[in-house]
């Protein structure tokens, strides 16, 4: 946090002056702002607790979709058709005023209307007279053409007919969790106000009502016209299965297949009994004849009997078929003529029977009794197979009749069934569709529950708090700033940066230096001069008492490193420790050197590749091998040039330059990593130069200059010092 504060501090005149511009600006700009007025009105929709036809007394609320109802009405209310009319509505009233009207248009927005729209347009509004002849022309004027005089009004900003000022100065907000919207529109003309509400909230409902319906209008025309084709296609298929029973003359078809079949049936078994009886009474008949002889006396009988069983079997017959055909005069006919005939042949067989017997002592008239009973129950069967077999052949073919109408039969109510259940579900849908228009023209009934006033006072003015504001936003840009190019400077910046960063042990630190300098920064200077000169002296010292003479190799990887002043009091500090200090620097720096050094405290070289096999660095300036007492080799900018690995090993110190306000590269970590390589246990040290003095706190604590009570009750607040 104390980091942080003295951060600002650097900006603190930028602090002071940028939020009062901000605020004078403002201040400035709102001098001539016009009066604020607001109106408000509020519309009960009905949409979470309102009745609705399908509502029920225990049905559950779906906030989800009450909410959605919501953002559909709030999205309705601000839609650009609803703003559109809004302001063609409000334009249509303004273009027939003559003069300025408080009621309804201020001068202010008079005069603005004047200068907005052409005498063209005002010369024809008169002649409409009234607002709505003027809407619907300045409307078919608006929609016939993209580029008119009404488009380029409703698109200008600035004024009470701009749909995007008009959208932006209408506020529709719901009331909590209630079923009523607010509308808020705020002007500088509290007529425009009111009449903006009044025309907003006319125009919106009827909108919403007519969306609304136009959602199930169209499904509902879509089931009529379904209802329609599935009703005729019902009715062809019925007409069809008419059709086919008047062709085939089928009333009931199961119940006149059902009578024949069980018909047949009971025909097959009459035919069956009739067999049997036919079959008994041939058998008995050929029996009875064997036994009979034949005699001359019997012939002429026997003729009789015969012609007269031939006549009652053709009776019996006749008689049979009347009565399959249910022939009443034909029954009766046959059964005189059967009676008859059986009499006579009675009357014949009494007359046979009184003749003899049989050979086998039978009486001959019980023989020709059965003879004649068989031979009479044979021809009845006989006769009674003949009908039988010619109604089952009625049968038979009626069947055949019947069976392929089944399958079409079949077919034909199939699909009037399919054509019914069709119809049914879509007169189903109809009916639901037609409900749910009902309900949805029943819920979008839009109720205006508190109408719009005319504001007769303006709005509080915002205008100290704009001040206050940008003023607070000034303030907060410097800091912004200030922080964020702390947090984006990937320099060094501070000692415990660069231990971090460099990787080397940290011997001493200069500050940067400005045109004007403090007299607590002399102090501060030679304290950290002293600590600087505190830290390398172990490792020069011992080698000039055991060898006379020690050399400490300074390198640096970028150019411009070395400050005047720091060279000049760290000489001044060494010089006054060891009489004979001597520098050797490369050329480029030859002009800081001769500023900072005496002429006689240092040599200059020019860097080249032959002096790769020099042994040791006098050879740079042809001096005598330890002539001096302590030589402080500077080294080129390695970027450029390269280290003898000579010069580094002969050295009893290494020291890196290096700028608090640089950027440590890659290239520079490459260059660190051949040096260590090279002076394997040579003692190496960072000397961070340019170093900003609030980032020494980690280095020797408090800076020692002059603060005021209130900077110091606030660091110890910070601080958490609360003694």
């Amino acid at each position: 946090m104390v980091h942080y504060i003295k951060l600002l501090l650097q900006y603190t005149k930028w602090l002071i002056l940028l939020p009062i511009i901000c605020a004078i600006t403002v201040f400035f700009l709102t001098k001539k702002a016009k009066k604020e007025y607001s109106s408000s009105t509020t519309l009960y929709t009905g949409v979470a607790s309102g009745y609705s036809i399908t509502s029920t007394e225990d049905e559950r609320l779906d906030y989800f979709a009450v909410n959605n109802a919501f953002d559909n009405l709030l999205a309705s209310a601000k839609s650009r058709e609803t703003i559109e009319q809004v302001s063609l509505h409000l334009l249509a009233e303004h273009l027939l005023l003559t003069k300025p009207d408080p009621h309804v248009l201020g001068s202010a927005g008079f005069e603005s209307l004047r200068k907005l729209v052409d005498n063209r347009l005002l010369a024809r509004a008169k002649q409409l007279k009234d607002p709505q002849s003027v809407y619907n022309y300045i409307n078919q004027l608006y929609t016939s053409q993209d580029d008119n005089v009404i488009t380029d009004i409703l698109n200008k900003p600035g004024s009470f007919y701009s749909i995007d000022d008009l959208k932006s100065n209408l506020v529709v907000t719901r009331i909590n969790t209630s079923d009523i919207i607010q509308v808020v529109y705020s002007g500088n003309d509290p007529a425009v106000c009111l009449r903006v509400l009044q025309l907003h909230s006319s125009i919106f409902t009827a909108n919403y009502k007519r969306l609304k319906s136009d959602q199930t209008y169209s499904a509902v025309q879509y089931f009529e016209t379904k209802l329609a084709d599935a009703k005729t296609r019902l009715a062809a298929s019925e007409n069809d299965l008419k059709v086919f029973g008047q062709k085939n003359r089928v009333i009931n078809y199961y119940e006149q297949t059902r009578y024949v079949a069980q018909a047949k049936e009971e025909l097959d078994k009459e035919i069956y009994a009739e067999k049997v009886n036919q079959s008994g009474s041939k058998h008995a008949l050929l029996q009875v004849d064997k036994k009979l002889s034949s005699r001359e006396n019997q012939v002429s009988n026997g003729l009789s009997l015969i012609n007269l069983r031939q006549h009652l079997s053709e009776a019996n017959s006749g008689l049979e078929r009347a009565k399959v055909y249910n022939n009443t005069a034909k029954i009766n006919e046959f059964s005189k003529r059967v009676k008859m005939l059986d009499d006579s042949l009675k009357s014949e067989s009494n007359k046979y029977l009184n003749l003899n017997y049989t050979p086998e002592t039978i009486p001959r008239p019980s023989l020709i009794q059965q003879y004649i009973d068989n031979s009479v129950s044979s021809d009845k069967a006989t006769a009674g197979l003949g009908v039988l077999n010619n109604q089952k052949q009625n049968y038979l073919n009626e069947i055949d009749e019947l069976a392929p109408l089944g399958s079409t039969l079949k077919q034909l109510e199939r699909q009037i069934d399919i054509n019914e259940k069709e119809y049914l579900a879509i007169l189903n849908g109809l009916h639901l569709a037609r409900l749910r228009q009902s309900n949805l023209s029943l819920n979008s009934n839009i109720v205006v529950q508190d109408k719009p006033f005319f504001p007769l006072q303006p709005q509080a003015s915002t205008r100290g708090l704009l001040i206050g504001l940008s003023f607070f936003v000034g303030f907060i840009l410097v800091v912004t700033f200030a922080i964020g190019k702390e947090f984006m400077d990937s320099s060094i910046r501070s000692p415990e940066r660069a231990k971090k960063t460099i990787g080397l042990p940290l011997a001493g630190v200069s500050i940067t230096g400005g045109v004007t300098i403090m007299p607590y920064q002399h102090a501060l200077r030679n304290l950290l001069a002293e600590k600087f000169v505190s830290t390398i002296l172990p490792y020069i010292s011992k080698p000039i008492e055991d060898n006379g003479n020690a050399q400490i190799s300074i390198i640096t990887t970028k150019a411009g490193v070395f400050p005047k002043t720091d060279l000049k009091r760290l000489h001044k500090f060494l010089s006054s420790l060891y009489n004979d200090t001597y520098w050797i620097v490369p050329i480029n720096y030859s002009e800081v050197f001769t500023a900072a050094l005496p002429q006689n405290a240092f040599a200059v070289y020019t860097p080249n590749l032959v002096h790769l096999n020099y042994k040791n660095v006098y050879e740079l300036v042809n001096e005598t091998p330890q002539k001096h007492q302590l030589t402080i080799y500077i080294s080129p900018d390695l970027s450029q040039s390269s280290l003898p690995v000579s010069f580094a090993k002969s050295s009893d110190l290494m020291l890196l330059a290096f700028k608090a306000n640089d950027t440590w590269l890659p290239l520079d970590k490459e260059i660190l990593i051949k040096v260590k390589a090279a002076i394997n246990d040579i003692p190496f040290f960072t000397w961070l130069i340019n170093t900003d003095e609030a980032n020494l706190d980690g280095l020797i604590g408090e800076v020692p200059k002059k603060r005021s009570w209130l900077r110091k009750k606030i660091k110890k607040l910070l601080t958490l010092n609360l003694k």
